[in-house]
């Protein structure tokens, strides 16, 4: 076990044992005011449970957003209070032993490790080994053998899931925390229905099992909204992938500050490498050749053999038309006709940020929206689909 980090898997494991347990009062002076100035009131007892769970102290989750992200986003999101993701589905054993290991040198705090499991999750118990305390699975759910390497390993568990049968299976696996994903997500799109929905399915079988609000949030008055209809907290995709320190290209990253809804479009076009799986993307170039061609069948598509982009730093690594590869910083070439995976977050992406700026916006945005906004309204709002 890689003992370098101070967030050891002993305290980890003592907060997970007290999650839901115990509640923690601010300090307060003798007017009986809050003296912490960070401190944020919730509409729910879940967010307790989860901050609890995952020991952190926002319950903000970034996406683990593969071929953007960077140890410097990860580690950064974890050292604002909230939860890095490191995604390791496409990763062998020795580079995501590095990966983590790069995380751990910059921050000190939780972080997670994501495996898609269409694709087999070869770097999982070497995460495990070196001391990955979190791990949450998605596109599927882990067998028994998977469950066990975490137990025995002691680290805590999450699962992806998009509507209560899915839910409930999770929950049968032995899930610690769902995240619930709905239709407005970026990024490959598991869910079929739009995120109050299946929220609104998800809560009503998950019990005392905290959940995660993921798809189209950015703004706080969004993570304001869904965690009054009883999430316990919520996932950032997009937000985080438009920051200065993620690994997106600077074209990327502007066009999603540029970009609104209307841009983004849930499709399979840009399936090399993931065949069949549905995504939301920025409607390009490549979309638009393939749309205007009638969405004809791989084999068939105009343009299909074309080599659109360049790794610097491995020649081999060439990108050709329609692959899921997504513009990160070490590539040239046609990015715009590459997969500019966006949510429809990007309504309230104005603005290239650091992610400490992010954060500060967020939980600013929160205490306006929780100010001017009762739980039930809230709840409503969210329901509705309002941005």
């Amino acid at each position: 076990m890689n003992m370098a980090s101070d967030f050891s898997r002993r305290e980890f494991l003592a907060r997970a044992a007290l999650a839901g347990l115990v509640t923690v009062i601010p300090p307060r002076n003798e007017a009986g005011n809050n003296m912490n100035s960070n401190h944020i009131s919730y509409p729910s007892s879940a967010t307790a449970r989860l901050t609890d769970l995952l020991g952190i102290s926002l319950p903000i989750v970034q996406a683990p957003a593969g071929g953007t992200v960077s140890s410097d986003m990860i580690a950064a999101v974890s050292n604002s209070g909230g939860l890095g993701g490191i995604p390791l589905s496409w990763s062998p054993p020795d580079e995501a032993i590095e990966t983590i290991r790069s995380v751990t040198r910059k921050t000190s705090k939780p972080y997670f490790v994501n495996f898609v499991l269409h694709f087999e999750p070869a770097a999982l118990e070497p995460a495990l080994d070196i001391g990955a305390p979190i791990v949450q699975f998605s596109w599927g759910m882990p067998d028994r053998r998977r469950v066990a390497a975490i137990r025995s390993a002691g680290a805590v568990m999450g699962i992806q899931v998009t509507s209560s049968a899915s839910a409930k299976r999770a929950l049968d696996c032995g899930a610690d925390y769902l995240v619930c994903q709905g239709t407005e997500a970026g990024g490959h799109v598991h869910a079929s229905r739009p995120l109050a929905r299946a929220l609104e399915e998800v809560l009503g079988v998950a019990g005392e099992v905290p959940v995660l609000a993921s798809g189209g949030i950015a703004s706080g008055h969004k993570v304001y909204r869904y965690m009054a209809m009883g999430a316990a907290g919520v996932v950032m995709g997009s937000r985080f992938v438009a920051s200065v320190e993620s690994a997106a290209h600077g074209q990327y990253k502007q066009a999603l500050v540029q970009a609104t809804s209307a841009d983004t479009v849930i499709t399979t076009c840009m399936n090399k490498g993931w065949d069949n799986a549905t995504h939301r993307i920025l409607r390009n170039s490549t979309y638009e050749m393939w749309e205007s061609a009638g969405c004809p069948a791989t084999g068939t598509r105009p343009g299909e053999t074309d080599v659109i982009a360049f790794h610097a730093g491995d020649p081999a690594k060439s990108v050709e038309r329609y692959s899921i590869n997504s513009p990160g910083a070490r590539y040239g070439g046609d990015l715009e006709a590459m997969a500019a995976y966006a949510g429809t977050s990007v309504d309230d992406i104005t603005e290239l940020a650091s992610v400490e700026e992010i954060f500060a916006r967020i939980r600013a945005e929160y205490r306006e929206a929780s100010r001017t906004s009762d739980p039930a309204s809230a709840r409503g709002s969210a329901h509705r689909g309002e941005a």
